[in-house]
């Protein structure tokens, strides 16, 4: 019995360290942040301009984890915490000796499920909910100030990173009547064809 109680305790610590390895490097980004810093990975400005709608969003870089365009059932990070829970029912049950052996397992799988579907949910609404309150006009932008990121010429669209009150740093589309090299700071001006307008700001 011993034994047994020990490997699930195994799976409990594997898992959990793998779902605290993940949120450190990123893989929970968007939905934890750590030390006030979005460990998410970069952001990436989407244009949704040009369609009457001037709004602008991050998307995040991976779908299959806790960030980006929605949190799957099936990605690494639901996966780990299946196997936490798992493991976690799995020590409790046969260290109680609550149950015959050979149901140990499916009853803590079944709870698992259950827990790690109520953990998805909650997530999913935690995901809707930041992504409701994180969109922004790009009008309201005008006046800021930002650094071009990729280069910006006459008639050639470039990047240019932008510090907003809803996402922090945000990557948008930017256009110039002026050459722009990477690291220029710049005003915003205006907003033309879903892009901000801006102008290299004199040091």
């Amino acid at each position: 019995m011993v034994e047994v109680v020990a490997i699930y305790l195994v799976i409990t610590i594997v898992f959990s360290i793998l779902l605290l390895i993940m949120a450190v490097s990123g893989g929970l980004g968007g939905v934890v942040d750590f030390g006030g810093a979005d460990v998410g990975g970069p952001d990436i400005g989407a244009d949704l301009g040009g369609v009457g709608h001037d709004i602008g969003h991050d998307v995040g870089h991976d779908a299959g984890q806790f960030s980006g365009t929605g949190i799957q059932p099936l990605s690494l990070p639901i996966m780990f915490a299946f196997g936490a829970f798992f493991g976690a029912f799995g020590t409790v049950f046969e260290s109680m000796q609550v149950l015959p052996m050979f149901l140990v397992p499916l009853v803590a799988a079944i709870l698992a499920s259950v827990i790690t579907a109520l953990v998805y949910i909650l997530l999913q609404a935690m995901f809707a909910k930041s992504q409701a309150t994180t969109e922004y006009k790009l009008p309201d932008l005008v006046g800021a100030r930002g650094e071009i990121t990729i280069p910006v010429r006459p008639g050639l669209r470039g990047q240019v990173l932008v510090a907003t009150d809803a996402r922090g740093r945000t990557l948008l589309s930017a256009i110039s009547s002026q050459e722009l090299k990477t690291g220029d700071r710049v005003q915003i001006t205006g907003v033309e064809g879903g892009a901000l307008v801006v102008e290299k700001v004199q040091a």
